[in-house]
């Protein structure tokens, strides 16, 4: 909803409705997976989200241990103790006919959670929705004219009712107004959904500013507070392939790892959950650290970083935190193998680290980015083809360890041969060409992956950027008679024949698909075109832009790029004045929006793209 037109934010109240759905249909997994986004976008789940987890628990037939281990989800998040939803999993046994179980619910139930019972009013929850939706609604200022409202019928304002008011709020204004309104004093939490929003909202800037406002106040540090600034950085680090935010994130770990030294009795807080946890302590955890490591492992100076990791893990080691997260094992595995000197350096860092003993499981998207990485390693000034022995010894690593080998993870190797392939000199253009052929062979022999379209379209792909044409040719003929091609699929396979100056065939590759009604969207049309001109049918390529693209889709008209196209090659024999006296006088209106200067249309042939790359 954020990413649609409109930016609209969704409130509980809109949670609620999917999640009703949800409920329905008996998707209680999918509740439970909403949680944590629920959390993580402003709108902590509540009673109401529970008992609608209940619901949908009940009508998908869930087990007394799923009942109890939704308890353990619940405890992760602010629930008071409610005596109807205690009858609600009592009633919903009864009526399976499961006494025993009934009374064991309701007693697990009532132990784990009527120390959360509410002292106040039994309104309490009623007065904290309708506060929290007119925060939603209205903003902050309509939400305290309505606290002081609800004071009048006995609600009390606490340290909750700040958390509430602040659910949108991102800028310090807004926390020092909320302060001053309720007569209340802010804590450390409060600044971190300042923060935290603030970076939701796409505004580190602000958050970074915030958070040095926050140091002038005194108030203690903590992970929950820097953890999303620690991460905001890193994910920046990483999309603007820049170092400097990751030197900034550990300045911060630093002030953070200097107020609770591992000597410190809440230096951490640890469990024996393999992952990433959950429940945060106040000093340096496996999740800061995971996710300093995971940044260094994608940094663009590698080395720079690499005694830093020694340094954290041995910070870990000084916290008693386990090495069991898979992203920080991983993170570790990609540092070292970037930091190796060769391949087989490389591969002996990956088995040293991944097979010692009691090494967390890696799941596989960490397998996937192992691999990637292995994959775009370049020892020598001239690059060099990956070592496909080495690649699929780790894939078969991934197997063994019960993660499913997807497709992904060979078009991702298929994908960096074709990448090598159009600077590479002739010698290692045949190396690159036995890679994509041992691939294939991989693949066929491998009987536990069945190839996606996607996968079909790269190995097409890397077939024809490595020259082996009929290779390339005959992967389109197993898309097309399972007919599991698609638009992509078609450009890929049109300029492999412009390339190979095999127009009869790309001339079948049309009838083929006329033949079977497949509607050409732009990038084929203009793949068609250039495949035309790459095999010296100019007139036939200008004719077709003339009077047939386009003529029964609009949304596939021919454009400025198109042109632009027909004028590349045009120069080369000399025609583009013929070219372009056609385009006045068959397409007027595409000629009108021609810039004056027609000369920025003629570019030398060298540099021409094709519509694959």
């Amino acid at each position: 909803m954020r990413q649609k037109p409109g930016n609209v934010q969704p409130y509980l109240q809109h949670w609620h409705m999917f999640l009703e759905h949800c409920a329905d249909m008996g998707h209680a997994n999918m509740i439970q997976a909403a949680m944590p986004k629920m959390a993580y976008s402003g709108c902590p789940p509540n009673n109401r989200t529970f008992k609608i987890l209940f619901k949908a628990m009940f009508n998908s037939g869930a087990t007394l241990n799923d009942f109890t281990r939704a308890f353990d989800t619940i405890e992760q998040y602010t629930f008071w103790y409610d005596k109807d939803v205690a009858n609600m999993l009592y009633s919903g046994f009864v009526k399976l006919n499961r006494l025993s179980q009934a009374k064991q619910i309701k007693k697990e139930f009532n132990q784990r959670f009527r120390n959360r019972a509410i002292k106040e009013s039994p309104r309490l929850l009623e007065w904290e929705e309708d506060l929290a939706l007119e925060v939603e609604r209205h903003g902050l200022v309509s939400a305290i004219d309505l606290c002081k409202v609800l004071q009048k019928s006995g609600y009390n304002i606490h340290h909750r009712t700040l958390s509430i008011l602040l659910r949108r709020s991102h800028h310090i204004s807004d926390l020092e107004f909320a302060k001053t309104s309720l007569d209340l004093q802010a804590s450390p939490s409060h600044w971190s959904i300042i923060i935290t929003n603030a970076i939701r909202a796409g505004d580190l800037a602000t958050a970074l500013s915030s958070y040095a406002h926050f140091r002038s106040t005194g108030l203690p540090l903590s992970a929950p507070l820097l953890q999303p600034l620690i991460s905001a950085l890193c994910a920046s680090a990483f999309r603007d392939n820049d170092d400097k935010p990751i030197d900034h994130a550990l300045e911060l770990y630093d002030e953070l790892a200097r107020a609770f030294p591992s000597s410190s009795p809440n230096a951490a807080l640890h469990r024996d959950d393999p992952g990433f946890m959950r429940e945060r302590s106040t000093g340096p955890d496996a999740y800061m650290y995971g996710t300093l490591l995971r940044a260094m492992g994608t940094s663009v100076d590698v080395q720079k970083y690499s005694g830093v990791a020694v340094s954290l893990l041995a910070e870990m080691e000084a916290r008693a935190i386990p090495l069991q997260s898979p992203i920080i094992l991983s993170s570790l595995i990609v540092i070292a193998m970037r930091c190796s000197s060769g391949v087989d350096e490389a591969l002996e860092a990956y088995r040293r680290l991944a097979r010692r003993h009691n090494a967390p499981r890696i799941t596989a998207r960490c397998y996937q980015w192992i691999l990637n990485t292995l994959s775009q390693l370049n020892f020598g000034e001239d690059g060099s083809p990956p070592s496909i022995w080495h690649y699929f010894e780790i894939v078969k690593d991934m197997r063994l360890s019960g993660q499913a080998v997807t497709p992904a993870i060979y078009a991702q190797l298929l994908k960096r041969l074709a990448q090598l392939a159009p600077d590479a000199p002739e010698d290692m253009k045949h190396s690159l060409a036995a890679c994509v052929r041992r691939v294939h062979d991989h693949l066929t022999l491998d009987p536990t992956i069945t190839p996606d379209t996607l996968l079909w379209n790269q190995l097409m792909d890397s077939y024809q950027r490595v020259g082996l044409f009929a290779e390339a040719y005959r992967v389109w003929e197993i898309l097309l008679v399972s007919e599991n091609f698609d638009h992509a699929s078609v450009s890929i396979i049109l300029d492999a024949c412009g390339f190979a100056n095999a127009w009869p065939l790309a001339q079948r590759v049309y009838s083929r698909l006329t033949e079977r009604s497949f509607l050409l969207n732009q990038g084929n049309w203009d793949a068609y075109v250039e495949c035309m001109c790459r095999v010296g049918k100019l007139n036939n390529a200008v004719k077709l832009v003339c009077l047939e693209m386009g003529k029964d889709q609009k949304d596939v008209a021919p454009h400025k790029d198109t042109i632009r196209l027909l004028l590349t090659f045009a120069t080369r024999s000399n025609q583009q004045d013929e070219v372009l006296s056609r385009i006045q006088r068959y397409l007027p209106d595409l000629w009108e929006e021609l810039p004056a200067e027609l000369g920025e249309f003629v570019i030398k042939p060298e540099h021409i793209m094709t519509t694959s790359q």
